[in-house]
C-alpha cells in the first residue's frame, strides 16, 4: 500500500497540471478589477448609456479600442475616481496587468495584429519561404485545429521567417518581433 500512495499522488498532480493551460491563458478581452497602467495615447470620459440601450461604459471603451487600429489595450476607470464620469484610456502597447478594483481592462483580439506576440499553445511551426505574415495567416485559416497564429520575422528565430500555429488563443504581448492573429470563423 505505501508504494501505491506516491503513484496516486503523482497521477493526481499530473491531472491537475494538465488543467493549468486553460486556467493560465484566461480571456484578455475583458478583465474585471485589472488595471493596465501606461502606454496611453488617448483618454476620454464615458457617460453611462441611457436606460433601455444595450451595453455599458465598459462596452463603449472596449468598442472604441476595437475600432482604432492603434489600440492594443484599454482600461476603463470607474466613475468617481478620475472625475464624475468613467474614463477610458486607450493604449498603444499592452502594459502588464495589475489587480486593482478601480478598473476594467482588456486586450482586443483581431485577425491581424502587427507588433503582437502570442506565445504558447503551439501545435505546429515551420519556416516560411517568404517573409509575409499573410502566408502564416493563410496556413491557420486552412487548418481546422488552428485558433491563432504568430509570424516571427527573419533573424529572430533563425535566418528565415517562422510561422507558429496555435490550438488555443494565448495572451497577447507587445513585441516588434512578430505579427499575430486570431481565427474567428472556424468550421464546426
Amino acid at each position: 500500500m505505501p508504494v501505491r500512495l506516491p503513484l496516486i499522488i503523482a497521477a493526481i498532480l499530473c491531472l491537475c497540471w494538465s488543467a493549468i493551460p486553460s486556467a493560465a491563458f484566461a480571456d484578455q478581452t475583458r478583465e474585471d478589477n485589472i488595471d493596465r497602467p501606461g502606454g496611453d495615447f488617448r483618454n476620454f470620459p464615458v457617460s453611462r448609456p441611457p436606460p433601455g440601450s444595450f451595453g455599458t461604459e465598459v462596452d463603449i471603451c472596449r468598442g472604441n479600442c476595437e475600432r482604432d487600429g492603434n489600440c492594443k489595450a484599454w482600461t476603463l476607470v470607474r466613475p468617481g475616481l478620475q472625475g464624475p464620469l468613467a474614463r477610458c484610456w486607450l493604449k498603444n502597447v499592452i502594459p502588464a496587468a495589475r489587480f486593482n478594483g478601480c478598473c476594467t481592462s482588456g486586450v482586443p483580439m483581431r485577425t491581424f495584429e502587427p507588433a503582437i506576440d502570442r506565445p504558447g499553445g503551439d501545435f505546429r511551426n515551420f519556416d516560411l519561404a517568404f517573409a509575409n505574415p499573410n502566408v502564416c495567416k493563410a496556413a491557420c485559416d486552412g487548418d481546422g485545429s488552428c485558433r491563432a497564429w504568430t509570424f516571427v520575422r527573419p533573424g529572430v528565430q533563425g535566418p528565415r521567417a517562422r510561422c507558429w500555429l496555435k490550438f488555443f488563443v494565448p495572451p497577447a504581448f507587445t513585441n516588434n518581433c512578430c505579427t499575430s492573429g486570431v481565427r474567428f470563423n472556424q468550421p464546426r
